[in-house]
C-alpha cells in the first residue's frame, strides 16, 4: 500500500477498503514466496470493467496484423499490473469458481522475475528442472486435448502458451484446488510448494 500506486481509471473511484482488498488479492500468491515477488513494478491500474487494447504483430510472410483485444487483466513485463474491477468483484463473489484474475496477473509478474516469461518463476536449480519437466508434460497434454477438441476440466486458455498455463493453474490453486489436483496432480504439488497450502484444500 505504501510502495505501490493504485490508480483507478475511466471514472472508477475506489475507497480505502477497496484499495486494501486489491492489495491483499495481489499479495495472496506471495504469502509463501515472499515480498521479492513484488519487485519490478510500481503501479496497479484498475478499470471499471474489461478494457480494450490494440495489438499488432508481423506474421512469417511479413504482413502486419492489427486488431483489438478485450482483456480483464494484463501484466506488462516491466510495467504495471492492470485489472478489471468488475471481474475482481465477480471472482470474490464466487471464490471457488476457478477464476482469480489478480492471482493470474501476479503469477505473470513472478514468472517475469528471472527475465523470461516462460511459465517458470525463479526457483532453486534442482526444483526448476523438476518444474520444467512436469509443467511441460502437463502443458503438452492440455494442448493436445484442446487441439483434438476434447473437453478439459482446466480452462482451455491455459493452452495458449506455457506462461498462460502457469497463470491459469495459479488461479485454480487459489480458487478450485480440487479440480487442479484431479486434473494435474504434479502441477498441483509444485504450486502447493510455491504458494503454500491452497486456501480451499479439503484434505
Amino acid at each position: 500500500m505504501h510502495s505501490k500506486t493504485i490508480t483507478p481509471v475511466a471514472g472508477l473511484v475506489l475507497d480505502p477498503a477497496q484499495r486494501t482488498m486489491l492489495a491483499a488479492l495481489c499479495c495472496l500468491p506471495l504469502l509463501e514466496f515472499g515480498e521479492e515477488g513484488l519487485h519490478g513494478w510500481s503501479q496497479l491500474i484498475v478499470y471499471p470493467e474489461a478494457f480494450r487494447v490494440e495489438r499488432s504483430h508481423m506474421d512469417a510472410a511479413g504482413v502486419l496484423h492489427q486488431g483489438n483485444d478485450e482483456l480483464i487483466g494484463e501484466a506488462w513485463d516491466a510495467g504495471p499490473v492492470i485489472l478489471s474491477w468488475a471481474d475482481v468483484l465477480a471472482d470474490c463473489a464466487d471464490p471457488r469458481g476457478g477464476f482469480c484474475v489478480a492471482a493470474h496477473e501476479i503469477a505473470h509478474k513472478l514468472d517475469a522475475l528471472d527475465g523470461v516469461l516462460d511459465g517458470t518463476p525463479p526457483l532453486p536449480r534442482d526444483w526448476q528442472l523438476e518444474w520444467a519437466r512436469d509443467f511441460q508434460r502437463a502443458y503438452d497434454a492440455l494442448v493436445a486435448d484442446v487441439e483434438a477438441g476434447r473437453t478439459s476440466p482446466i480452462d482451455p486458455y491455459a493452452a495458449e502458451a506455457p506462461e498462460e498455463f502457469f497463470a491459469v493453474a495459479t488461479e485454480y490453486h487459489f480458487s478450485d484446488p480440487g479440480t487442479l489436483q484431479e486434473a494435474l496432480p504434479d502441477v498441483a504439488a509444485h504450486l502447493a510448494r510455491l504458494y503454500g497450502r491452497p486456501p480451499f484444500a479439503t484434505d
